[in-house]
């Protein structure tokens, strides 16, 4: 995979599944390439159709070959996973570009938590 930089832009959830009992969910979205280097969207509260449009960078290794999206509801003790996501970064190297609504499938991939519609461009270096 090549190397470079990777320019992510978290654009909206819809749909996402409710963890809240009362209200809606207060969505947020950890990206990562590796574990160890996560970023996220801010936190909007009561809404399950939120819009970020927040914009993240990433710097691209060669054994990088996916990106995660981990979307939570934060409540006050802690925080509730909504779904994850994730993308082939191949998908993105092909055209330098990504700009699609990635599945939030439910266990076993029958159903889905929501969408998240992301936009990726690759830049290499």
């Amino acid at each position: 995979m090549p190397a470079g930089t990777l320019e992510v832009i978290i654009v909206e959830g819809r749909r996402l599944k409710d963890k809240d009992t009362v209200g809606q969910s207060d969505p947020y979205v950890e990206i990562y390439i590796e574990k160890g280097y996560k970023q996220r969207t801010t936190t909007l509260s009561n809404t399950n159709d939120p819009v970020w449009n927040e914009r993240f960078v990433f710097n691209v290794h060669p054994k990088d070959d996916t990106i995660h999206f981990a979307i939570y509801d934060s409540d006050v003790a802690d925080k509730d996973e909504i779904g994850t996501g994730k993308v082939k970064l191949k998908n993105v190297f092909d055209d330098g570009k990504f700009d699609d609504w990635v599945k939030l499938p439910a266990h076993l991939g029958l159903s889905n938590h929501g969408e998240l519609h992301v936009i990726m461009n690759f830049t290499p270096s």
